[in-house]
């Protein structure tokens, strides 16, 4: 059951991540085609661009596989626990990093963007979102290390 669950999120993670990053491309190709072509200019798209980006990244790096020193991380008897360690640590800073996005969010809250008339809080909602999936991905990973294939 946890396996299909898994099977399913990942599937739908790598849609959005690969659909933000269409997105993101045919946007930005748009504009240059735009700019350099039409002789005019995409004034949202900057904008939107700088927007999708910003979730992109940090939905995606939920995904990434993140550094480590592998002398000490690949000792046998240190793994899990370095491994769980880790994996609290970073989900530590990650709260830090929603917290920060959920103040921002009430900071900027009646602030718009001025081409796509949207407020800014969808630009610090993305830390909220991409950190908690970041979070829940990192200790995923620390309790289930045999899914992560280095066992």
């Amino acid at each position: 059951m946890l396996g299909r669950i898994q099977t399913i999120a990942t599937r739908f993670w790598r849609v959005v991540t690969g659909g933000l990053m269409l997105a993101v491309t045919l946007i930005t190709l748009a504009q240059v085609f735009s700019r350099y072509v039409l002789n005019s200019s995409l004034i949202w798209g900057e904008e939107l661009t700088r927007l999708l980006y910003v979730w992109l990244l940090l939905i995606a790096a939920a995904g990434a596989s993140h550094m480590r020193i592998g002398l000490i991380a690949e000792t046998p008897r240190l793994r899990k626990p370095l491994g769980i360690f880790a994996a609290t640590l970073g989900a530590l800073t990650l709260a830090f990093l929603m917290w920060g996005g959920w103040k921002l969010q009430a900071m900027f809250a009646f602030d718009r963007y001025t081409t796509l008339n949207l407020s800014k809080t969808w630009y610090f909602t993305g830390a909220i979102a991409g950190g908690a999936i970041w979070a829940l991905s990192v200790l995923w990973r620390a309790f289930h290390p045999e899914d992560r294939g280095d066992t």
